[in-house]
C-alpha cells in the first residue's frame, strides 16, 4: 500500500490489496442437490387452497399447545414466580376497572 500514489489525477480508487485480481475458480458444472423431489398434494390445490391448507395445519398444531406449560415459569426463582402471579392479579384488577370505566362512560354518553 506504500507504493500506490494516492495523490494522482486518476479519479478511480486503487484496488485494495485483499481484492483478488481474478475470479475464484468455481467449477461451472456444479451438481444438483441429491434430495429427491416429491410430488406434494398441497401444490395441486392452487394458491388459495394451499394457503387454507397451511392455515389448517398451523391451527391444528397451535390448538395442541393451548394450555400446555412451556416449563419456563417453573424454572424461575420463587420470588420471581410470586412477582409473576402478583402481576397477573394486578392485570385482572386493571381489566375490571377498565371495563367499569367504559360502562360508566357509556352511561354518561347516553344521558
Amino acid at each position: 500500500s506504500q507504493s500506490v500514489p494516492i495523490l494522482s489525477n486518476n479519479i478511480t480508487a486503487p484496488t485494495p490489496v485483499n481484492t483478488p485480481a481474478q475470479h475464484a475458480p468455481i467449477p461451472s458444472g456444479l451438481s444438483r442437490p441429491t434430495v429427491p423431489e416429491e410430488a406434494e398434494e398441497l401444490t395441486t390445490l392452487g394458491a388459495g387452497g394451499l394457503q387454507s391448507a397451511m392455515l389448517g395445519i398451523v391451527h391444528g398444531k397451535l390448538a395442541g399447545l393451548v394450555g400446555q406449560s412451556s416449563g419456563y415459569i417453573e424454572t424461575l426463582p420463587t420470588t420471581t414466580k410470586l412477582n409473576v402471579e402478583g402481576s397477573k392479579g394486578m392485570q385482572v384488577k386493571h381489566t375490571d376497572l377498565q371495563n367499569q370505566y367504559k360502562r360508566e362512560c357509556l352511561e354518561l354518553e347516553r344521558k
